[in-house]
């Protein structure tokens, strides 16, 4: 301990000023979090399953994800979702990008839910009600299977938004919040078939 104490003096004057410098930085490049208490409308978002499905014509691989969506607001609101899945392979995919829809059709029919939409179908507005819930389909290329973490980000279910400036360009930016599910993927992906992803978390965040 006394050695530790003698290291810390030795820092000086300067080094301690360039540390807190450094704090500062890291303090202007935090993101804010969303409200604890949402005072923005908010929609009901029932997440299902994140699954693998493998085509038997191409032998490509797609993630696939489904969800109900409920509009309890008190107003009509305009259903337009943004879901992009990250992997810890570094990718960055977004829904439907790359995905024939061919796969689409294929994985409607396998799922046999009358009442399903693919992600472009779904858009739209979402009327007031238990009984006009939209229940979707998403669908991503797994272009790699050698991935064993995923991070689905889910935005347009909030309105609550945060404007916050880029400490890169100094321009201001906008935050929605968002949903965030993080998954794992134990083992080959390919080897489990479609049993679902494990969720190991799920939060808010401002993205």
């Amino acid at each position: 301990m006394l050695s530790s104490s003698r290291t810390v003096c030795k820092i000086g004057r300067p080094a301690l000023a360039l540390i807190a410098v450094l704090a500062c930085a890291c303090a202007a490049w935090a993101f804010p979090k969303p409200a604890s208490v949402p005072y923005k409308w908010e929609l009901n978002f029932e997440p299902g399953d994140l699954r693998l499905y493998v085509d038997s014509d191409s032998s490509q691989a797609y993630w696939y994800f489904t969800y109900t969506v409920t509009n309890r607001t008190a107003k009509d609101q305009l259903w337009v979702p943004q879901m992009v899945l990250f992997t810890d392979a570094g990718e960055i995919l977004d829904a439907g990008r790359d995905v024939p829809s061919r796969v689409t059709d294929d994985l409607l029919e396998l799922l046999g839910n009358e009442l399903l939409e693919d992600q472009n179908e779904v858009i739209g507005d979402l009327l007031q009600g238990r009984e006009h819930a939209k229940e979707g389909l998403v669908v991503w290329p797994a272009k790699n299977l050698n991935v064993n973490e995923l991070s689905l980000f889910v935005a347009g279910i909030s309105g609550e938004t945060a404007r916050v400036k880029n400490p890169v360009t100094g321009g201001e930016v906008t935050l929605r919040k968002t949903l965030q599910r993080d998954y794992l993927v134990p083992g080959d992906a390919v080897a489990r078939g479609s049993a679902p992803a494990e969720l190991v978390t799920e939060t808010w965040i401002l993205r």
